[in-house]
């Protein structure tokens, strides 16, 4: 199978992702002087923003490669709890299967952020296992779960932070092979026994090690350690995540290989485990072969390592790369992974313009808007409805040009950075995610009245009008078409 038809298998497949879940809040500024209270830096917030971690993220990660998803964890209740099932649940996710637990506290994480480096990180965690009334409620999610909609594969995103006791455990991997369901673990414990039973375990090389207890120095000792993985778990496959040095993978019975790393240019290492089981368990459940899976884990997390935080990859993005391999990066995102790419831009100080449309046939005033639009800032972001959007908008028989060549149309201009699509009636809700510095209209809109123009002047930013070329619109172009024709 073509390793862009098991890609496109991934919306067809659903997973569910058992798990420790967190809060990953970031903070992001300038450095310029030291502290004169103590030998550290000071850090100058510009932003502050937060996602779903741990468990959560590999959901998120699910979810932007295509596949339906279902979630299961446990949070405190407590502020920060309520804070991370509101972000779960803004991101399209179910939060149906958080179970809240008075006697622990939510894992944050604080990432304070300079020049696209982390400087420091706070963590406010409780390692204490989940209590006997959480851990039963849990166990009953997953038994609903897998009866009412049973899941084509299961990930175990274990971050040895209480919820995964051995109770837990145990019970979500039998249930899994009694049913016939691929199980993947992404592992802490050093007690790999944990996990008897599970398909495929993806350990890094540390996790490995300590598991192991063997030192990996030379080939040698890699398919020692791999091999001991392997009777220790009862497991099919093993793959070893090994940073620069890519990814490892070994069979029950066979011998190490390994894919060699691809990242281009590395930002940030944040998530990029999460990122590699996610494309795994898809790519292996769509296709059975371990080989061609470690292949696309590889690409997705190359792709992840050159993003600010811990991003998600898309499925447009992994297909781009095996179709166009060495090419330059899609343009096309999501607007929550666009958001996480504009906050490393304004993180470098780079000034982010913005601007939407139908750009629907595309003619010379649409190019003076983006050309102009360019100019006023570092980074360009445009904007444009979907085809739904241009029908409501625009009347029956609009758009002329569909979204799909809309945007490859607008990706082949230099001037524009990024794109993007909404569906809403406006683009007001993509504007505050993305937080432009500079927002830009054309010349049949008034300042005051652009949506989004007070938000943006709130945050500090401003809004600018470009001319309209006289007489040319698409409405005129289509009537004089018509009239031709």
């Amino acid at each position: 199978m073509k390793t862009t038809d098991i890609i496109k298998k991934f919306n067809g497949l659903r997973v569910l992702v058992v798990g420790d879940m967190m809060l990953d809040r970031y903070v992001t500024g300038d450095v310029q002087r030291v502290s004169p209270e103590a030998p550290v830096p000071v850090l100058k917030v510009k932003e502050e923003f937060q996602s779903p971690g741990g468990a959560a993220n590999v959901a998120l990660n699910l979810k932007a490669l295509g596949s339906k998803v279902g979630l299961i964890g446990v949070t405190g209740n407590d502020t920060q709890g309520e804070l991370l099932r509101e972000e779960i649940k803004l991101s399209g996710i179910s939060p149906s299967g958080v179970v809240r637990d008075p006697t622990v506290k939510t894992t944050v994480k604080t990432r304070l952020m300079a020049s696209n480096q982390q400087i420091a990180r706070v963590d406010y965690e409780a390692q204490e296992p989940i209590s006997s009334k959480a851990e039963s409620a849990l166990i009953g999610k997953v038994n609903k779960a897998v009866t009412s909609n049973t899941p084509d594969a299961i990930i175990i995103s274990d971050y040895a932070k209480g919820a995964l006791t051995q109770k837990v455990l145990s019970h979500t991997i039998k249930l899994a092979r009694s049913k016939g369901i691929l199980t993947v673990v992404d592992p802490k414990a050093e007690d790999f026994t944990k996990y008897l039973g599970a398909d495929v375990i993806t350990p890094n090389k540390a996790e490995i090690e300590a598991a192991s207890g063997i030192i990996i120095t030379d080939t040698k000792t890699l398919s020692a350690a791999a091999k001991s993985i392997l009777k220790l778990t009862d497991a099919g496959g093993v793959l070893i995540t090994r940073g620069r040095d890519g990814i490892t993978y070994c069979k029950k019975g066979g011998k190490p290989a390994t894919v060699k790393s691809i990242a281009k240019e590395v930002y940030d290492v944040t998530g990029a485990g999460d990122t590699v089981v996610s494309a795994f368990t898809l790519a292996y459940a769509a296709s059975g072969s371990l080989g061609e899976s470690v292949q696309i884990a590889n690409a997705a997390a190359g792709i992840t390592v050159g993003h600010l935080g811990a991003s998600q990859v898309e499925r447009r993005e992994l297909i781009e790369h095996f179709v166009n391999p060495g090419g330059p990066e899609s343009k096309v995102h999501s607007p929550e992974t666009l958001a996480k790419k504009l906050a490393a831009h304004r993180t470098r100080g780079d000034k982010v313009v913005f601007t939407n449309g139908c750009f629907d046939l595309f003619h010379i005033g649409h190019l003076k808007l983006l050309t102009e639009a360019e100019s006023l800032g570092d980074v360009l972001v445009v904007a444009i409805n979907s085809d739904s959007s241009v029908k409501k908008l625009k009347g029956s028989g609009r758009p002329f040009v569909s979204e799909s060549d809309r945007l490859k149309l607008l990706s082949a201009l230099d001037c524009v950075s990024y794109l993007t699509v909404f569906g809403e009636e406006t683009p007001l809700n993509l504007i505050k995610k993305l937080r432009p510095n500079v927002l830009v209209k054309g010349g049949d809109y008034k300042a005051g009245d652009v949506v989004g123009g007070a938000f943006v002047e709130s945050t500090g930013g401003r809004v600018r009008i470009i001319p309209l070329v006289k007489g040319i619109s698409t409405t005129s172009l289509a009537g004089k078409i018509k009239k031709g024709y």
